[in-house]
């Protein structure tokens, strides 16, 4: 072999092995990023597992949490009513406090209000005459046992038109509040009636003194506690002669929201309520009278008008007569 052959040789042979170191040194570094990508690839799988599965405990927390909540929320509603005295919820599902007490001011013919509420009650009198609107008190507070004797004669009744006690019970407790759950015991309670129209229905509505009551006796810290088509949320047919004093703050927001007060302190609907009942054993019945006595018209039967509280006696009757 020549001395060139050699050369070309020895060239041939260097080139190749500088061929073949390169190919490993790639092959190495190729070898550890992949190796470097496949772990990195194992720890972002490793660290999404762990995130889904915190995910899916803080969700079965929240769903926890929010079952809690629809579960006390119903009783919350119930548990931050206010307690003064002019806010005083009343109501078929709320009775009155067995301790509660009021002091009474004569508002005249007979008839008494919460001295509390006596100034503002003759300011709006005095304001409704000024208009040349006069409007009367037919009925206000009231007794537990003047309640009771009503609650009886309207369940007695109904039992005599052939109902069953519980019928008859249910039936009277939708036209006289059950024993403990008027309004009129409060004291803060006034059925009112207008010169031309004194009956205790729906009519009253188109005279003048309810029209008049309705636009302002919001500004004496009055309400018309029962407005037509309220009742599920009140337990009370719409009754445009009942109004209720809840003082001029509250008067006001009630007024301009056009809520119940059930809906202002924020009272669950009577309706989702448990209902108050009253224990009534029914009077033996009186022996047959003559048939004469039997179809005599009773007068306070001859005046009740439908869906009223209570009848207007002689002494309601009277009391509407003058003037307030």
């Amino acid at each position: 072999m020549t001395r060139r052959q050699k050369r070309r040789t020895l060239l041939y042979v260097g080139s190749l092995s500088v061929v073949l170191c390169a190919g490993m040194v790639i092959g190495t570094a190729y070898a550890q990023n992949a190796e470097r990508s496949a772990r990195e690839e194992r720890e972002a799988q490793k660290l999404a597992l762990e995130a889904a599965e915190g995910t899916e405990d803080t969700t079965a927390e929240d769903t926890d949490a929010e079952d809690t909540e629809e579960e006390t929320e119903p009783e919350d509603a119930e548990e931050h009513l206010p307690e003064d005295w002019n806010l005083i919820l009343v109501n078929k599902t709320h009775p009155i406090p067995d301790d509660y007490e009021v002091e009474l001011k004569s508002i005249g013919s007979g008839h008494q209000i919460d001295a509390r509420a006596y100034d503002d009650f003759r300011a709006m009198i005095q304001a409704s005459k000024a208009d040349g609107v006069y409007i009367y008190v037919t009925s206000s507070y009231r007794d537990r046992d003047k309640q009771i004797s009503l609650y009886q004669k309207k369940t007695d009744s109904y039992l005599r038109q052939g109902y069953s006690l519980e019928d008859a019970k249910e039936k009277a407790g939708q036209v006289v509040a059950v024993p403990g759950t008027s309004e009129h015991h409060l004291g803060l309670a006034l059925d009112m009636v207008s010169s031309e129209y004194r009956k205790l229905d729906e009519k009253q509505e188109n005279t003048r003194g309810f029209q008049w009551l309705k636009a302002h006796s919001w500004e004496y810290g009055f309400i018309l506690r029962y407005p037509n088509g309220s009742t599920d949320i009140t337990g009370i047919i719409y009754e445009p002669w009942h109004f209720r004093y809840v003082g001029k703050e509250a008067a006001k927001e009630i007024y301009e929201q056009g809520v119940t007060l059930e809906e202002y302190l924020g009272a669950k609907p009577v309706s989702e309520g448990e209902a108050v009942t009253y224990d009534y054993v029914p009077r033996p019945k009186k022996k047959a009278v003559a048939p004469a006595q039997e179809n005599a018209v009773n007068p306070e039967e001859q005046t009740a008008a439908p869906g009223q509280e209570s009848a207007p006696n002689q002494e309601e009757q009277q009391a509407a007569e003058s003037n307030i």
